[in-house]
């Protein structure tokens, strides 16, 4: 992995854990709570400089941060206890609203992505109902390629431009996707050559014949490509193409969730379907190939996965902060400190266990 592609993964990690902790932090402030750190990684420390009551800091471990609100954590402690500002004191509305402020940074940044990548020259599936009569200059793009295929170790990856495909003399009709996949399952059986365009150049490669086992009951060469143009949006489309794309990542990270879980009680190998900073490193590194926009799309993509994350009821994240306030707010009374306490570390050295086993099965994996 290059020097150029852990300081991108660095930026933007920074980005996310900036925008995120901004959010708390913004909040606090604003519901009168003093906020004592806003911290970029986890000590031991690097750099700090104070400004006001609050102290700046950098850190050595990047893999996160926190914002320190005066007794958020429920310390024994009779200053706090007795102080409006902390955050215990606080009501629980403005308890929930500085918790939740993170996740909704990482929505909003989302949102902002979509909206902007999707203003101007757009590329857009022939198939779209609502911009599909609109594209120009049709191409043939590489949606997905799965791993292992053929076609994949051929180099043909997504964002690939197919411009030509030959197979045993015949050149393919690239009118459409539907008539390159029906020349593929015709010639399934002979190699293929395959001339597309990358952002590095064209680039012509064979491929060796198709195999059994990508799909059901079919052979294939790993790709699924679509028919794509550009369309010239207006603001107002933008900001509804955009708003939809959220709305469609949201979703689908969620499925993704569910069938996460489902896995676990399964006892499947999860651990395929988790990324830790080893995998999002060289995924922001392969992404920032194809271009800033399919950069920025992977940034949303992140963001979303970051705020879905952080508000599950799960000790150590905002989800299981708010748990414990909507508990205080019901039974009118505080949850000891001590109980409080020994669960948020335990959930905390859980998910640092679970980061470590996601990081090796990124290196060895």
């Amino acid at each position: 992995m290059s020097i150029s592609v852990i300081l991108l993964f660095l930026f933007v990690l920074f980005v996310l854990v900036i925008v995120h902790e901004f959010g708390h932090f913004i909040v606090a402030k604003w519901v009168n709570m003093r906020v004592d750190e806003f911290a970029f990684g986890f000590p031991p420390r690097l750099f700090a400089k104070k400004k006001g009551e609050t102290l700046y800091t950098v850190n050595a471990l990047p893999l996160g941060g926190y914002v320190s609100i005066w007794g958020e954590n429920g310390e024994p402690n009779d200053l706090a206890k007795n102080n409006p500002r902390a955050f215990g004191n606080r009501p629980w509305w403005a308890q929930l609203l500085v918790l939740v402020a993170g996740v909704v940074m990482n929505m909003v940044l989302a949102w902002i992505i979509f909206v902007v990548i999707s203003y101007g020259k757009v590329d857009i599936s022939t198939s779209d109902k609502t911009y599909g009569h609109r594209v120009k200059d049709v191409q043939i793009v590489v949606m997905e390629a799965s791993p292992e295929s053929p076609a994949y170790k051929a180099g043909i990856t997504p964002g690939s431009v197919i411009l030509k495909v030959t197979s045993g003399g015949v050149n393919a009709n690239l009118t459409s996707a539907t008539s390159l996949v029906s020349f593929i399952g015709a010639h399934n059986n002979d190699a293929f050559s395959v001339t597309y365009r990358r952002s590095d150049g064209v680039v012509e490669h064979t491929v060796v014949a198709a195999v059994y086992g990508l799909i059901p009951d079919k052979k294939a060469i790993g790709i699924s490509v679509d028919t794509v143009g550009t369309v010239e949006t207006s603001f107002v489309e933008a900001f509804k193409i955009g708003t939809l794309r959220t709305y469609d990542m949201t979703v689908a990270t969620l499925e993704g969730l569910q069938t996460f879980v489902a896995s676990v009680f399964k006892g499947s190998n999860v651990f395929k379907s988790l990324s830790g900073p080893i995998g999002i490193a060289k995924a922001v590194g392969q992404t920032s190939e194809y271009g800033y926009k399919a950069l920025l799309t992977l940034v949303a993509v992140l963001s979303i996965n970051l705020a879905i994350f952080n508000i599950l009821p799960l000790p150590a994240l905002d989800g299981g902060r708010m748990v414990v306030v909507i508990i205080e707010a019901i039974t009118k009374r505080k949850v000891p400190h001590k109980y409080y306490s020994t669960v948020n570390v335990v959930g905390f050295l859980l998910l640092m266990l679970l980061l470590v086993l996601v990081t090796i099965h990124d290196i060895t994996g």
